[in-house]
């Protein structure tokens, strides 16, 4: 009998286009894998032609209700499919599918891509995830970490064994699906674009006020934005979308929505900005970077480690516009070829440090120690 690995990820949309090269690589290895994750029909479906078996679980926010239901679907889930491993993605999977896998004793391996201002914020959310994070992690089989920073913190906070852990280059890239392009029809304008959950720790208002500083000074130049209104956070870290729509109207920035494959966008700007506040490793930057595109962002965990000041973008101080719309400013008045060699140097160091294949074979050796005892 097909051994049955269960991953658990907070959305479809990361299942599609961010795991799906581990989950055929699963597949094609003759596991029988069964994906509880949550999302939209059309997304959904996108899934199921890819030939995944997928289950809508839903989501959870900080109401106890939507918890109870939650862990509730994914015992069902997980009873019903007779999981035998379980992977888990993101914060909510990390804490709740571990207490379920727990009780089930079903052998899981996490991987914990990113986290914030767990240690920097005192409200009871985050207290509440430190506690949770430390109880639910104890019988992990394998966790993984995106970043040295993040790894180290959770030894030394005592919430792990070091045994249980390894750094892994993040969600590793796909080099030959994120091939650089040229640019198509410039317009006149020198194109930025910010590519990400529109959440505040993101970056998204020092890019908005950075835009706003610059608008005036570099009238052929484009602020761009990608990416969905993301309601899965707390509430203090979220942007409205009436918020958006007051950005357009002023003219401040073109918005593009939300897109599942964003080639197309990064093949039309000329650099993608993130001044996040803290990432696990950031998915965009492999992906701009992997398609020869210079970025700048935050000199933060798990942004520095992917670009290099300088010579694959540059770095700007974290919450600071003022910092970000000068790099901004540098990156527009540097010549094309100078901007290009950023973005080939860009791909050259993602190729090397980050391809996916690290990812997937990390993964496949440690079900392979699971099923081994």
């Amino acid at each position: 009998m097909n051994t049955k690995i269960v991953i658990i990820e907070n959305n479809i949309i990361a299942v599609n286009y961010i795991r799906e090269k581990l989950i055929r690589t699963l597949m094609e290895k003759g596991y029988d894998v069964t994906v509880l994750t949550s999302g939209n029909h059309e997304q959904m479906r996108f899934a199921r032609e890819k030939g995944f078996n997928v289950v809508d679980v839903g989501g959870s926010t900080q109401n106890p209700l939507h918890i109870l239901i939650y862990l509730f679907n994914l015992h069902r889930a997980m009873a019903q499919c007779g999981a035998d491993i379980c992977l888990t993605f993101t914060v909510r999977p990390a804490i709740w599918g571990n207490i379920v896998t727990r009780a089930l004793k079903i052998p899981t391996v996490t991987n914990i891509t990113g986290i914030g201002p767990l240690f920097e914020r005192n409200d009871i959310a985050y207290r509440g995830a430190r506690t949770l994070y430390k109880f639910a992690l104890r019988k992990t089989a394998r966790i993984f970490f995106q970043n040295h920073d993040d790894m180290d913190i959770f030894i030394e906070k005592g919430f792990i064994d070091p045994g249980m852990a390894e750094r892994i280059p993040g969600s590793g890239i796909d080099h030959e699906y994120y091939l650089p392009r040229e640019r198509g029809d410039r317009k006149g304008k020198f194109n930025f674009i910010f590519i990400s959950r529109l959440v505040k720790d993101k970056g998204i208002r020092e890019y908005i006020d950075s835009a706003r500083m610059l608008k005036a000074q570099l009238p052929d130049v484009a602020f761009n934005v990608l990416g969905p209104v993301w309601k899965q956070n707390l509430k203090s870290n979220t942007i409205s979308r009436a918020e958006i729509e007051e950005w357009v109207e002023e003219g401040t920035i073109n918005y593009f929505g939300e897109s599942g494959d964003v080639r197309k966008h990064i093949a039309g700007s000329d650099c993608v900005v993130l001044p996040s506040y803290r990432e696990g490793l950031s998915n965009i930057l492999l992906e701009a970077s992997s398609m020869g595109r210079p970025c700048i962002t935050g000199n933060v965990t798990g942004c520095k480690e992917v670009v290099e000041d300088g010579i694959t973008g540059y770095l700007c101080r974290v919450r600071d516009a003022d910092d970000l719309a000068g790099k901004m400013k540098m990156m527009y008045n540097l010549s094309e070829e100078k901007r290009v060699q950023m973005g080939k140097n860009a791909r050259e160091k993602v190729v090397r440090e980050f391809d996916k294949k690290i990812v997937i074979d990390a993964y496949l050796k440690a079900i392979e120690r699971i099923i081994n005892g």
